[in-house]
């Protein structure tokens, strides 16, 4: 053996040896008042002595061939106790296994005395001739016989008892499948690929003690259960390491060729081979294929369904900020073809007509396709009322219900419906994956499942969608409310202007304030003409300034001179920070209230003061006024409204606009006494004056 392998033999089994000594002192603490604890602690112990033997003193000794019987004898041992701790058909199975525990007793007797005899040397000779290939020979029946109990006794646990002592189980069969690897190459005379296992003989002792401490770690409570992509990549790489050590292997009996020319051919098909095993190692359908069988054969269940419902989710829930540029229909034909490795998708959405489906997505889908499939009704219910996922493979070589198009189109192989509380919202077509396949039982699970969240998800999706739209009309219809209270106002405002004028038409003081109110709403109505054409795609900016509260107070006290008195007191050379034109829309509303609520004669009162960094506006009437209950629940709500013909959208529409501009609005009425609107609006950082009118009390006329 050469010095580098000899080195990692004994220092892999001097690194086994303290990890079993370290496993020994935690398993003794944590079960040494258990009988099957006891035994588990020697058998811990005697191997890890035999590791700590094998590093110091070789693998050639006598003391080494003993211990190796003792740690056998000690684990044959507790697989004979083993199985009582766990019922009585484990117990049944384990004495029914008596005569295979007698033939190991002996192999194991009889490894012994050649050991010994092999040791005893007489004038310079071995006294037993071929000790060493018998000895090989009882230590590969041995590991055979060791394979065979562990396997029964295992079987023979309920799927509990299994779940409990796997690691256990798993540990011993790797320990001896390996033992029967190693002797097999020294019985066959490898020299080579025996010291390369021999060397990596205490790196995998040393790697089953992790294995060993889950039993310790979660007791009979636990249930050990790795994840089917633990196992299959588990699988694979143990494929991987055995490849790997037959082409060591290989290559080191390369070396013991005499002939150049049998050496050359040789090293030339081992080349060949390796080159061609790199070549079809990546190929994704030879993974995939190697999968299924795997699953097939190895597992009871053909899906991991933990990992499917996550990998599901997660595509469902990709966006396309997180590297994916598909759009959400694409996702989620993606998820469902991700479950059975289909190649290709296509989503089809539930038409107007009754049976009939629109293509409305595709995924990876190649070839010509018609826009509608037309189904029969008796299908679309089947589908509908039971979830009936169609094997087209079998559809197509009887069934009359499926479109024409189905029939003929080979790509096809599954069709999912898409079924959300009794309602077919569509039908999932998945192409075939790259095993050619029937469906079976766990598809039609798997498929029915992630149907229903399909459809849950589409139908959350479309509702999200019309309640978006529905909030667009809303807004529309809103705007449109709020213009249309305007142009109510300026109608009435118009309507009595002219039925004043049959009184007052000989009045030349009435007569121009007449012209003044007709151009005041033209002037508004052009206005609002304009926010129409705005709202088509143009938002209008809501530009603030420094605005002379007085000035728009005369202004629109000025137009309702004519019809109602109006009064303007308390300090009118304030300015607020707001935009203009929302100001006297807000201030017009107000007042037109206050004048619709007020007797002819009772004068409205618009009353300015400034107040802690505010500005503050009163308009006050003494009409009928309203009910608290009226104004907590009913005044600020749309389409609430008191007067007979009114849209109830004054106050919410001031409201809003005074919130734009950083501002509130509140109230306090009395039924009988009249209400007090109060504005409070941002002051601006300076104030400018303006001429006294009538001493700070001023009368619009």
């Amino acid at each position: 053996m050469s010095p580098t392998l000899l080195f990692f033999g004994d220092w892999g089994h001097a690194l086994a040896a303290g990890l079993f000594a370290a496993l020994t002192i935690w398993i003794g603490r944590r079960f040494a008042m258990q009988q099957a604890g006891k035994l588990l602690v020697v058998a811990l112990a005697l191997t890890s002595t035999w590791l700590l033997s094998v590093a110091f003193a070789g693998v050639d000794r006598l003391e080494t061939g003993i211990l190796e019987s003792l740690r056998n004898c000690s684990w044959l041992v507790c697989l004979f106790v083993l199985p009582a701790q766990f019922g009585h058909r484990a117990s049944r199975q384990a004495r029914g296994a008596r005569p295979l525990y007698l033939v190991l007793a002996l192999l194991l007797i009889a490894q012994s005395g050649l050991d010994i005899l092999a040791n005893i040397r007489a004038s310079g000779r071995m006294v037993f001739a071929g000790s060493f290939e018998s000895t090989i020979v009882l230590r590969m029946l041995w590991a055979i016989g060791a394979l065979l109990l562990t396997q029964r006794i295992y079987t023979a646990c309920s799927k509990q008892v299994r779940a409990t002592i796997a690691p256990v189980a798993a540990a011993l069969a790797a320990m001896w499948s390996y033992d029967l690897f190693l002797y097999s190459t020294a019985f066959s005379r490898a020299e080579g690929l025996t010291s390369l296992l021999f060397a990596l003989r205490g790196l995998n002792m040393a790697a089953l003690t992790p294995v060993i401490a889950l039993v310790g770690h979660t007791g009979r409570s636990a249930i050990v259960a790795p994840s089917r992509t633990l196992a299959l990549r588990g699988l694979g790489v143990a494929i991987g390491l055995a490849l790997a050590m037959l082409m060591l292997g290989a290559m080191l009996a390369l070396d013991d060729l005499a002939s150049p020319v049998v050496k050359a051919v040789a090293s030339a098909a081992l080349f060949v081979s390796v080159a061609g095993g790199l070549l079809f190692v990546p190929a994704t359908r030879l993974h995939r294929a190697a999968k299924v069988l795997a699953t097939k054969h190895l597992f009871r269940h053909r899906y991991d369904y933990r990992e499917q419902w996550m990998a599901f989710a997660d595509t469902l829930g990709r966006g396309a900020g997180m590297g994916e540029a598909d759009d959400m229909h694409s996702r989620v034909i993606r998820a469902m073809a991700d479950i059975t490795q289909s190649s290709c998708g296509v989503l089809l959405l539930a038409a107007d007509e009754p049976a009939q489906f629109m293509w409305h997505t595709d995924w990876n889908w190649k070839g010509e396709h018609p826009r509608t499939l037309l189904f029969s009704r008796s299908m679309a219910d089947q589908m509908r009322s039971r979830g009936w996922i169609t094997d087209l493979a079998e559809a197509r070589s009887g069934a009359d219900d499926i479109p024409l198009w189905l029939r003929d189109e080979q790509a096809g192989w599954a069709l999912v419906p898409l079924v959300h509380f009794d309602e077919l919202v569509g039908l999932m077509l998945l192409g075939h994956p790259p095993i050619v396949r029937a469906l079976d039982w766990e598809d039609f699970d798997m498929l029915r499942a992630a149907a229903r969240q399909v459809a849950s998800y589409l139908s959350e999706a479309r509702g999200q969608a019309a309640l978006a739209e529905a909030r667009r009309f809303e807004e529309f219809n809103q705007r449109f409310a709020f213009i249309m209270h305007d142009i109510k106002n300026l109608v009435s405002q118009i309507a009595l202007t002219a039925r004043n004028a049959e009184r007052h038409a000989d009045n030349p003081a009435f007569r121009a304030d007449m012209i003044l109110t007709l151009q005041d709403c033209a002037e508004r109505m052009n206005t609002l003409l304009a926010r129409l054409s705005k709202h088509g795609g143009v938002t209008e900016p809501l530009v603030a300034a420094d605005v002379a509260l007085g000035d728009v107070l005369v202004l629109v006290a000025g137009r309702h001179g004519a019809t109602h008195p109006v009064l303007i007191e308390g300090d009118r050379n304030l300015l607020v920070f707001a935009n203009r034109s929302r100001l006297e829309q807000v201030i017009g509303h107000l007042l037109q209230n206050a004048v619709d609520a007020s007797d002819p004669a009772s004068p409205v009162v618009l009353r300015a003061e400034a107040e802690e960094g505010s500005v503050v506006l009163h308009v006050i009437d003494h009409g009928c006024g309203m009910s608290a209950d009226y104004v907590r629940d009913e005044l600020f709500r749309p389409f609430s409204s008191t007067k007979q013909g009114g849209f109830g959208i004054g106050a919410y529409e001031a409201r809003e606009l005074v919130r734009t501009m950083g501002g509130s609005l509140g109230v306090t009425s009395a039924p009988g006494k009249g209400t007090t609107f109060t504005l409070r609006l941002p002051l601006a950082d300076k104030t400018v004056s303006l001429p006294p009118l009538g001493g700070g009390r001023e009368r619009a006329a």
